[in-house]
């Protein structure tokens, strides 16, 4: 077993460590009775680099988000007859 950090969920649940086995770039953990799988580009082997992770995800979700915020702002509405 090895200990990952997730990052799938950062911007949910927030960055959380777990005992993964790990096989062929998969980490495979169980918890209670669930079992559950991450690929590797949702987890890391040290702290540091899951923070770089999270920090990447939220400014990823911010420029989503204000694109959106300018595609409404920009919108018209119209009601055709």
């Amino acid at each position: 077993m090895t200990k990952i950090y997730m990052t799938k969920y950062a911007l949910t649940k927030g960055p959380y460590a777990v005992e993964a086995e790990l096989r062929n770039n998969t980490a495979y953990w169980k918890c209670e009775s669930y079992s559950y799988i991450a690929f590797k580009n949702d987890y890391f082997f040290t702290a540091e680099e899951a923070l770089a992770d999270c920090e990447r995800r939220r400014k990823a979700k911010l420029a989503s988000l204000e694109k959106q915020r300018k595609k409404l702002e920009t919108m018209t509405f119209e009601i055709k007859e």
